[in-house]
């Protein structure tokens, strides 16, 4: 029975905070209402949440009829996640580099720390970048990690140049910490964290990242899901026949009509409702033109919309928050 007892009392504790997350304040009134728990419970899981510090007691606020009743919100710097990308660094060199874009935000999304470092080819450079960050201060309830490569079963598989093959970056942290961490594709990060910011994420979607000189990234949504294949690949388009041959485009025209090309194959196989391009430097109206252009998309029953992400760091932030919140009380949709 105390078993039972101790199931219950944690799951009514998740339901109330899930709601004070969600709500950012209430009464005792509005918990009882909205939760459907006794006034008894409610009152014993709002002690214990104020001595843990996820509630905080606020002032009072006068009722209708009544005495005035206590109010309580939710403390979102309760706790904090550190959030990792690894990004392909802009600049004017001819030799490719990639930099590590640290952030570190608490529950409700408010960026503490945002910082870039410099990336070495070295996983043990990258373990000594993550340990800085949880040593620091903050309390880290979990760690995100974007990258441009895919990973199976751990395992980092098809990366960028290469650096990241067999890379097993979740085993070599738990020597470090017993946080959790949470590894996923760039491209697949850009989309997700596009779709939730604006509220695209019941569609289907195909998101295709294209960065300047390089080779483009495809993801694949169905109603929030990630759609991959075998070993967790997926939007593999650099292996497409027209582009397996060919190096990183020089032009935008030449971009813009790689895209043209992705996007009517895709559109054929997926048929998605909706298409999410992310290539910050390309004019939208260059890729607009060559997809207006393409005969054989004009000759497709299918007729998605097409967004253009022009903010790809906060895509990714949003993504990585979803990525290391999704299952759990504080999921952001």
């Amino acid at each position: 029975m105390g078993e039972e007892s101790n199931l219950i009392r944690r799951k009514n504790s998740e339901l109330l905070r899930a709601l004070l997350f969600r709500k950012r304040k209430a009464i005792k009134a509005e918990m009882v209402k909205e939760t459907g728990l006794s006034v008894v419970t409610i009152n014993s899981l709002v002690k214990e949440l104020v001595k843990e510090n996820i509630l905080l007691e606020n002032a009072s606020v006068q009722q209708k009829t009544g005495r005035p009743a206590a109010e309580y919100i939710f403390n979102y710097d309760k706790s904090y996640y550190l959030l990792i990308s690894i990004q392909e660094k802009k600049s004017h060199e001819r030799k490719r580099r990639l930099e590590i874009i640290v952030k570190i935000v608490n529950l409700d999304g408010v960026e503490i720390v945002s910082e870039v470092v410099e990336f070495s080819d070295n996983m043990e450079d990258l373990l000594g970048v993550i340990e800085k960050y949880i040593l620091r201060e903050y309390e880290i309830e979990s760690i995100g990690l974007a990258l441009p490569g895919k990973i199976f079963e751990g395992v980092i598989t098809s990366s960028w140049e290469s650096v990241f093959d067999c890379w097993n970056i979740e085993e070599e942290l738990k020597r470090i910490t017993d946080i959790p961490i949470k590894i996923q594709n760039d491209a697949h990060i850009m989309t997700m964290g596009f779709c939730v910011e604006h509220h695209l994420i019941g569609e289907s979607v195909v998101g295709i990242f294209y960065p300047e000189k390089s080779m483009p990234g495809v993801t694949i949504l169905s109603n929030g899901v990630l759609i991959e294949g075998q070993k967790g690949l997926a939007g593999e388009t650099k292996y497409l026949p027209m582009l397996m041959d060919k190096a990183a485009p020089d032009t935008d025209i030449e971009l813009a009509n790689n895209l043209s090309e992705i996007v009517a194959i895709y559109n054929a196989v997926i048929a998605p409702s909706i298409f999410v391009i992310s290539s910050e430097n390309i004019d939208e109206k260059i890729i607009r033109k060559q997809i207006e252009m393409n005969t054989y998309l004009s000759r497709q029953p299918n007729s998605p919309v097409i967004y253009f992400d022009r903010n790809f760091q906060q895509s990714m932030t949003v993504g990585l928050r979803r990525l290391v919140t999704k299952d759990t009380i504080y999921k952001i949709c």
